[in-house]
């Protein structure tokens, strides 16, 4: 993990926080309706409440377009294209995730990761992204709440982890430059935890019903 510690992986990560902390939602609700989208609904930077501020489908969907091409992209561009090493690209990938959650440019005040995190698992690790679609439409059958099948699905992540890593047919990419399953394994729950924790307000809620 040392090795991880020089100035082109600074560089990629750097750049990758600068790409995933475009702010999509705020500047579409800003054109469409004018609204600060901080200050409407859950104040959340991300597809839902950019459809609820702004009323628009049109604006709800471009937002989850982007938000997700912002995570897909640039993982692609870097594994594939270019050829970057392995643990550089998952490092990066952390980039978007924290660029997208805590914007500099929004006081760090962004969304929850999750379009941005489909579309790195897409290419990173497409079955990751497969598990975590069919436990959130279990729960939503259940709840049909978006928001606490979102935070369950998500909260499942390590065990489609473990999945991986005890099943080979569940491992992608393995022929990357600079592949391992270690490096899956901690980048991916470090992706985990940073998504999660844009999800406390639902733990917070669950736990205030209970008490």
């Amino acid at each position: 993990m040392t090795g991880l510690l020089t100035a082109s992986n600074f560089f990629v990560f750097v750049l990758c926080y600068l790409i995933g902390s475009f702010p999509t939602a705020y500047v579409f609700v800003k054109l469409k309706s004018d609204k600060d989208i901080t200050k409407e609904g859950s104040g959340n930077v991300g597809t839902l409440n950019s459809f609820k501020v702004s009323g628009s489908k049109i604006v709800g969907a471009s937002v989850l377009l982007i938000d997700l091409l912002k995570g897909l992209l640039p993982v692609y561009i870097m594994m594939f294209p270019l050829s970057i090493a392995y643990p550089s690209v998952m490092l990066g990938a952390c980039g978007l995730i924290l660029g997208h959650n805590f914007p500099v440019w929004l006081k760090f005040k962004g969304g929850r990761g999750l379009a941005t995190g489909a579309g790195i698992f897409f290419v990173v690790n497409y079955f990751i992204l497969i598990g975590w679609c069919l436990v959130w439409l279990i729960v939503f059958s259940l709840k049909k709440r978006v928001l606490i099948s979102n935070t369950v699905a998500t909260f499942c992540m390590p065990l489609y982890i473990i999945l991986v890593n005890n099943f080979d047919w569940l491992v992608v990419n393995s022929a990357i430059f600079g592949f391992s399953l270690t490096y899956f394994t901690v980048f991916s729950i470090v992706i985990t935890i940073i998504i999660l924790s844009r999800h406390t307000e639902v733990f917070k809620n669950l736990f205030q019903k209970k008490s």
